[in-house]
């Protein structure tokens, strides 16, 4: 497919705004010069990212964790996809714990 831009237009490209999804990504990489240090992510789809990857870790810590018979992780998983500003202040000693 062909850009409706010039090349002129793409050198000049500062910053490009996309969520995450890899076909923008790969396309802007294909057609804007530097555009691997020119392209900004939204927070939401970054933290939405960091969440998904925060309790896939933790899920994997716990079936570990409980195949040694230590259920600490049991109940916690708000405590890690919280965050620190939003969490209650009942549930902050169980997170520094």
């Amino acid at each position: 497919m062909k850009s409706p831009f010039t090349r002129d237009q793409l050198e000049r490209v500062k910053a490009v705004a996309m969520d995450m999804w890899e076909p923008y990504f790969k396309v802007t990489l294909k057609h804007v010069p530097d555009a691997a240090g020119k392209i900004v992510h939204d927070r939401l789809h970054v933290m939405k990212r960091v969440g998904e990857e925060v309790n896939r870790v933790r899920k994997q810590e716990r079936r570990e964790l409980t195949g040694q018979d230590d259920h600490w992780l049991k109940g916690t998983k708000y405590l890690w996809l919280y965050r620190e500003e939003n969490l209650l202040d009942k549930r902050r000693p169980a997170l520094e714990a």
